[in-house]
């Protein structure tokens, strides 16, 4: 562990680096080429590489880069070369989010450091076993920190937090909202950020802003290693000034009193924020932000009956405001302001002040923007330099992998009711998985099925239960369990849920290596498919894909957007589920599976009908086709054009 905790600030481009470094970051994380969750920012190319991390060097700046997207098996060898040709730069780590790559890549880098992405949903300390190679793991912004201090306890692994900056709705690494609507996979960064559009008439999906600058030492005193800034995709000034915020806050907890630097901290609110809110480390409840998903600004004050308003911030001529009516949110910039009845440039706070723009009684005003922004110096934090090694490009050696067979055809359904359960067993399913923490599991004919976000408690819980069932085998959600399963020494087969986002070869392998057989990622086409060496895996053929998987409990069973599609929003386990619009339904199409070698089917049924889909599925198997106007009202997903 870090006597200090290390500040990792986002870089978007070479501005945002030197707003970084001259901030006082002790490290920065940005993207080279397409490997990268943010492929939007402007990032560095690879011949810029070598001049950034001697840079940051320099001023004693560590440099992480990200490599932290799900990698097709078409890539596997590019994106292996770019980690090697980064590596021969200089850089001092990389990002990732598939856990299989960290001990190739240690092995083949071994003074690389290998951190693991937020986005492999690392929930729980079970997860351990699974992180070798690792020497650090980001864990979910959804942790409380008792969760965060217990896992540092039982895990010793040095882990990292986000303190600032945007919180996605979903689950990082469990979302297919974007991917699913418009082929732009945010596991493949790309987001198009969906969660940030209306759903029943509001931005019930927008999340404020993560602040955590005065909970220091709360988060200094649970063990963290890394506090991590969020935002590449945002301006150099946001950089600069949220690295400057928690530069001076631990700077004055490490010397004894804790001081909240108020000055810069309104110049962050105001350069761009959501609303800020603690989160779920300090179980915040005030997530959404529903009214909007822009830049609120900073608060004004409240229009009165005779058009004046005492201000909470200096406003000048110039600014610009949005203002907060009942019908909406809208904008103007300050032309004139009135001060005792005199026209002046500029008011301070707690002037009452008449503003000359187009608002009623009651108004909420907000400063958006700032004619003359308060300017900073320079704050360079470290004098010791670190030193760019001489590197030369090693190349990676991919594992001869065996191919594997799938000899047995196997339709498994997963149901959400002991009814159709006992149905899916009557039509003659394969095998059917329930939750184990169902009341009624007991009661059900069903195998277990594990939930996909589980606590340390949870996770003991469902092991516990698992001994009890005897079960011959599992529908495995959460990863973390792998590992105790494998061990535990029964005899049974242990499937895993898409939500592990098994994607390439290796993926697949890494966990066959536990005895598990993977329902792959519903992103790759049958192309894709094919494509790989062993075909010891499921494809999800039929059900309505878990676009979001959510801490935040959303009320209701549906939300509906602006263009009239509804997505059906269920309750599993300790987490709530925004279901896709309609459900995939291959059909006849899983007669090309078969003849790629894929025999083991998903069926994710949630919708009813439960008997009539799985005898729809063994008719196409036993080489009758289904009508098209059964078909109806299907999507194929990605099945034929994938993700970018």
């Amino acid at each position: 562990m870090a006597s200090r905790v290390e500040l990792l600030a986002p870089v978007g481009g070479p501005r945002s680096l030197q707003a970084a470094v001259e901030n006082g970051a002790d490290a920065v994380y940005f993207g080279v080429g397409a490997f990268n969750a943010r492929r939007r920012a402007e990032n560095f190319t690879m011949r810029e590489l070598r001049e950034a991390v001697c840079y940051a060097h320099e001023h004693g700046v560590k440099v992480y880069l990200t490599f932290n997207i799900l990698v097709k098996n078409d890539e596997l060898q590019e994106f292996f070369a770019d980690v090697s040709e980064a590596y021969s730069r200089g850089i001092d780590g990389v990002i990732i989010q598939h856990l299989s790559f960290a001990p190739l890549l240690k092995d083949t880098f071994p003074d690389l450091r290998i951190h693991i992405s937020t986005q492999a949903s690392v929930s729980n300390s079970y997860y351990a076993d699974l992180l070798s190679g690792a020497d650090r793991v980001t864990l979910p912004r959804e942790l409380s920190l008792a969760q965060v201090r217990a896992f540092i306890k039982k895990t010793e692994l040095e882990t990292e937090v986000f303190v600032h900056g945007a919180l996605c709705f979903s689950y990082s690494g469990q979302c297919l909202f974007s991917s699913f609507l418009g082929g732009r996979s945010g596991n493949r960064g790309l987001c198009a950020q969906p969660c940030r559009k209306k759903y029943n008439g509001s931005y019930l999906l927008s999340t404020k802003d993560l602040c955590l600058v005065r909970r220091i030492p709360d988060l200094i005193a649970a063990g963290i290693a890394s506090f991590k800034i969020e935002g590449r995709l945002r301006s150099p000034r946001y950089t600069a000034l949220a690295t400057r915020v928690y530069r001076l806050a631990l700077d004055s907890y490490y010397n004894g009193k804790v001081r909240v630097p108020e000055r810069e901290l309104k110049e962050l609110a105001l350069e761009f924020n959501r609303d800020f809110t603690e989160g779920y480390l300090f179980d915040a409840t005030d997530i959404i932000a529903p009214e909007t998903p822009k830049n609120r600004g900073l608060f004004l004050g409240v229009l009165t009956e005779d058009k004046t308003i005492t201000l909470h911030e200096p406003l000048a001529v110039g600014d610009g405001v949005g203002i907060w009516t009942k019908a909406g949110i809208d904008g103007a910039v300050i032309k004139e302001i009135e001060l005792d009845g005199t026209s002046v440039s500029r008011a301070g706070t707690g002037d009452t002040i008449r503003l000359f723009i187009r608002a009623a009684a009651g108004d909420i005003i907000y400063k958006t923007s700032a004619t003359e922004p308060l300017l900073f110096a320079p704050l360079l934090h470290s004098n010791l330099e670190i030193a760019t090694p001489a590197r030369v490009m090693r190349p990676v050696t991919l594992p001869e992998l065996n191919p594997r067979e799938s000899n047995d055809l196997e339709l498994l359904v997963k149901v959400y009711g002991r009814s159709d359960g006992e149905a899916a067993l009557q039509a003659g399913a394969t095998s059917v998985f329930y939750s184990i923490f169902a009341d009624d599991f007991a009661e059900c004919a069903a195998l277990p099925y594990i939930p996909r976000i589980l606590s340390d408690d949870d996770s003991a819980d469902a092991l516990r239960r698992i001994a009890e069932s005897d079960s011959r085998a599992i529908l495995l959600g959460n990863l973390g369990l792998l590992p105790s399963l494998d061990r535990s020494g029964a005899v049974r087969r242990i499937y895993l849920d898409y939500s592990a986002n098994i994607f390439n070869d290796l993926d697949v392998a890494f966990v066959h290596r536990y005895g598990a057989v993977p329902v792959v990622s519903p992103e790759l086409t049958l192309a894709e498919l094919a494509a790989f060496r062993s075909k010891d895996f499921a494809v999800l053929v039929h059900g309505r894909p878990v676009l979001m998987t959510t801490k935040y409990p959303l009320p209701g069973e549906r939300l509906e957007d602006e263009r009239g599609f509804v997505f059906p929003v269920r309750r599993e386990f300790t987490y709530t589920q925004i279901l896709n619009s309609l459900p995939i339904g291959l059909f006849n199409d899983i007669q090309q599976l078969c003849e790629v070698g894929i025999t083991k089917f998903f069926l994710d049924l949630t919708d009813g009908n439960v008997r009539r889909i799985v005898g729809l599925y063994q008719d196409v198997l036993a080489g009758k086709l289904v009508k098209k106007s059964t078909r109806r009202k299907h999507t194929h997903g990605h099945f034929s054009r994938g993700v970018q």
